[in-house]
């Protein structure tokens, strides 16, 4: 009775509300390409200035040549789970999971960007990896993408899952296929599972992200495209790629080496593979990413598609601390509140109605996201729906900063949290150095780990001049801001419902 209940509640606020309306049916509505890559480093896109060393990502900065590159762009949270959830909703995550932790989950009663634009007439499609912090692997839930909006669905529910092993065997052989992070076998296709054999998941999502676009040409589409690359296990990619960066090989997993989890543990630090090796693998899966990415480009060429099509590619937080990801010259990575966990790659294009080749300095946030496609495809919300974000469209043709950048953006991640405002953070972040797991040697470490500092992030991006005690009545005017916003958050949780199963 419970669950019948919970589907009632969907039904009823999806389909009997009429959440939005067109603002211009005459006006041709953009295709819109979400592409939201894994754990990929601040410093891992070489369009920018600050691009590391022999990293060369020349079809991402294809999107950047015909769009906006921006450089100050935030994440809600330093993991997936809870940066996935304002991706994709538009609104701090922080309002209903009290925990404000690994697992905010997706409430019934929050409308995601697929809901928003499948009301309006958009075809829908989801590739890859969905992961909101709970009910992993289960089709009924919430959290599934086909049970939020989305009318296709191919990939998997958890935090990670193998690149190469995909198939039913593997997964009837594995003691422990299904975990969080350490998972592998069949993925779902909508609600089915379905095994591949010789394939790779990278290539194979790119082939799912094609059909999609073909079957859909002639209609208006949305197409959330979210790799796993350049996520652990870094060091599975395509031999060709590895051949390539001369990189270390390691062999795939086979039950007979024991637990799926002990063997990907095993590799996902400095230890079995070399600080070097782990670099090397870490470009070899991202030149595969990248790759894939042309390949994406090259067929909405071949359809004449590319000029009206919003694309939009986003790292879900900073580079990860084990995988060889380069975040400078931000310190701290992953799992952090410093810079360089919050803090990502953003780039943005739509050539029939935004600039080519621009860099937009101003803060910006993933929150940002969803006003962004909402307003690129015509669509007025309720006025019963608010975002924590506002759309990027004027400001970035106007190269000023939006209205919402004006107010201060703030965190909550477990023990750590964080407020920015005109420049200035206030923060406690803690740096992610545990010693069974030892981080590379691209990842520059918090020079204030485990203090209250305070930042001018305008001359000091790299976060090493803690000015607390210098600037304290900035502090106490930060501290006071970030108060009233825990406040706010905490006092919204009791109006969010939640699916659960039987």
């Amino acid at each position: 009775m419970r669950y019948i209940l919970l589907i009632a509640t969907i039904f009823l606020f999806v389909k009997c509300t009429n959440p939005v309306k067109s603002a211009d049916s005459n006006k041709k509505q953009p295709n819109i390409i979400l592409i939201v890559t894994d754990d990929q480093g601040y410093a891992d896109l070489s369009a920018y200035k600050h691009v590391s060393a022999n990293c060369k990502t020349p079809n991402m900065d294809r999107i950047a040549r015909n769009g906006v590159l921006f450089d100050q762009c935030y994440v809600s949270g330093p993991v997936c789970s809870p940066s996935r959830a304002a991706i994709y909703t538009g609104k701090y995550q922080e309002r209903w999971d009290e925990k404000m932790s690994w697992g905010p989950g997706l409430p019934v009663n929050v409308l995601t960007i697929a809901e928003l634009l499948k009301k309006n007439g958009y075809t829908t499609g989801k590739v890859g990896k969905s992961d909101f912090g709970r009910n992993y692997h289960n089709p009924e839930a919430r959290d599934f993408p086909n049970n939020h909006g989305y009318e296709s669905f191919i990939g998997f529910s958890a935090h990670a899952h193998d690149f190469f092993l995909l198939d039913e065997d593997i997964e009837k052989a594995t003691p422990d296929p299904y975990g969080e992070s350490a998972s592998l076998g069949r993925i779902f296709r909508d609600k089915v599972k379905v095994g591949f054999k010789d394939t790779y998941s990278t290539n194979l999502y790119t082939d799912e992200a094609l059909q999609f676009i073909d079957k859909n040409k002639d209609k208006t589409f949305f197409l959330d495209l979210a790799y796993n690359a350049v996520h652990e296990l870094i060091h599975q990619v395509p031999e060709k790629y590895r051949e390539k960066w001369d990189a270390p090989k390691i062999p795939n997993y086979d039950p007979s080496m024991g637990t799926y989890n002990d063997y990907y543990y095993k590799y996902t630090k400095v230890g079995e593979i070399t600080d070097e090796g782990k670099r090397k693998l870490y470009l070899a899966n991202l030149n595969c990413l990248d790759d894939n990415i042309g390949r994406l480009l090259d067929r909405l060429n071949e359809h004449n598609l590319l000029d009206n099509t919003l694309i939009m590619l986003v790292s879900d937080n900073g580079g990860e601390p084990l995988t060889g990801a380069n975040n400078l010259p931000l310190s701290g990575s992953k799992y952090t509140m410093h810079e360089g966990g919050i803090r990502v790659p953003f780039i943005m294009s739509w050539p029939k109605e935004l600039p080519s080749g621009k860099l937009y300095n101003h803060r910006v946030s993933t929150m940002d996201i969803v006003p962004t496609c909402l307003e690129a495809a015509g669509i007025k919300a309720d006025k019963s729906i608010t975002f924590d974000g506002g759309s990027l469209l004027q400001p970035v043709v106007k190269n000023e900063p939006t209205l919402i950048s004006k107010q201060p953006l703030c965190f909550k991640f477990d023990k750590q949290w964080a407020i920015i405002d005109n420049g200035w953070k206030l923060v406690f972040a803690e740096d992610y150095c545990p010693k069974w797991r030892p981080i590379t040697s691209q990842i520059m470490l918090g020079s204030n780990s485990g203090k209250l500092a305070l930042y001018n992030l305008k001359e000091d991006i790299g976060e090493r001049n803690n000015l607390i005690e210098i600037e304290s009545e900035k502090a106490k005017e930060l501290q006071a801001k970030f108060d009233h916003w825990l406040e706010k958050m905490n006092d919204d949780h009791g109006n969010y419902v939640f699916w659960q199963a039987e």
